[in-house]
């Protein structure tokens, strides 16, 4: 019951007193909570996000849509600066080991430069095995879970985005019309995957980055490179090449952005929410973008600043396939580990349905009746 009586004046500056020390001892209470991991309400995250290159379509829709989005969406607390291999003087290869060491706090990762840390990656890039854009997608999405699985395991971090890259061609300085064309020919690869498809054609495959490709062409050292149409396009390789061969069937660039364990687990958990849910949206638009515009952007563009296209003849398409499934299967599996490893256990159980082509006992490809 309220106390009615008056207090006298020592009473009250006495009561006074212990009320603002109680006070005062909550706030210090909540500030050193707030320091060792609240909620984290009005905090701010500042990371960098590092791209293959900047120049391409889809680090263009990173750097439009997800690095904007996230912001708006956490009130301003998280924050992306967008940078890149070129920028950071980044070949790719170390990508899965740097972001574990946490020197890259979110990073692209694509298998073409990790595959031999994680051979399972290639699974989503086999190239020449998929008879459609459409079955290659379905498999990304038949994947997906499990590549995230071991992106996590083997850096520790949390992918956050999946992007993807239009359908790949060659830019060549000279014809490609028929096989005998490539006997030889020096032709930039930017993943094993490709170099055995090279191989397999008669072409010497170079593995090179991507930012070395332009002038390479220009002295000479190439006679070509394998790179998604849009991306050639924003290297200005239409000024040191005269045809685009293409595409490759099936031939869709898959790749993750990962953020390092210590940066993501800074972010509060409704902020990791939000990372995720801007993610998977970014996904959609960027799929949507691929459908709709990327992949005829591809051509039209190259045509439209000089090159020559010209689809790949049938003899071309034949050895193409005879090769992806003599060779490139083949030897991806033995990069897993053999026909019993846990790539080809998933291969079998996920791709083999979508692409009609399993893995035997022998490692040799096997065609689903």
């Amino acid at each position: 019951m309220f106390n009615s009586r008056k207090l006298s004046p020592g009473c009250f500056i006495i009561r006074s007193w212990r009320f603002a020390v109680a006070i005062t001892a909550i706030a210090l209470l909540l500030a050193v909570g707030a320091a060792c991991g609240g909620s984290g309400e009005g905090e701010t995250f500042e990371f960098q996000l590092v791209c293959i290159n900047r120049n391409v379509a889809g680090c263009e829709l990173v750097n439009s849509f997800f690095i904007p989005e996230a912001a708006k969406r956490t009130n301003g607390q998280l924050h992306f600066t967008l940078s890149s291999f070129l920028e950071l003087g980044i070949s790719g290869g170390d990508t899965l080991r740097i972001v574990k060491d946490n020197a890259l706090e979110a990073s692209e990762v694509y298998s073409g430069y990790v595959a031999g840390d994680l051979p399972l990656l290639d699974v989503s890039n086999l190239w020449g095995l998929l008879p459609s854009q459409e079955a290659q997608l379905q498999l990304a999405d038949a994947i997906h879970e499990d590549l995230v699985t071991a992106l996590q395991e083997a850096t520790g971090g949390q992918p956050i985005i999946r992007q993807y890259y239009p359908s790949q061609f060659i830019f060549s300085r000279e014809e490609l019309d028929v096989l005998d064309q490539f006997k030889n020919k020096k032709i930039r690869q930017h993943s094993t995957i490709l170099g055995d498809l090279l191989s397999g054609l008669g072409a010497e495959g170079q593995f090179m980055a991507f930012a070395d490709v332009y002038p390479a062409l220009e002295r000479g050292v190439l006679d070509g490179a394998v790179t998604g149409g849009e991306q050639g396009h924003s290297q200005r390789l239409y000024e040191v090449t005269d045809y685009l061969y293409g595409p490759i069937t099936g031939s869709v660039g898959v790749a993750y952005f990962i953020m390092s364990r210590d940066a993501w687990n800074r972010l509060p958990p409704d902020i990791q929410q939000i990372t995720l849910e801007v993610g998977r949206e970014y996904d959609e638009l960027a799929r949507k973008a691929l459908v709709d515009e990327w992949n005829a952007y591809s051509v039209t563009a190259n045509v439209e600043s000089g090159m020559i296209h010209r689809p790949f003849s049938d003899e071309v398409e034949a050895k193409m396939r005879e090769v992806a499934l003599e060779v490139v299967l083949p030897n991806w599996v033995k990069r897993t580990g053999g026909p019993n490893s846990d790539a080809v256990q998933i291969y079998n159980e996920k791709v083999a349905p979508i692409t009609g082509i399993r893995v035997g006992a022998d490692g040799q490809s096997e065609v689903i009746n």
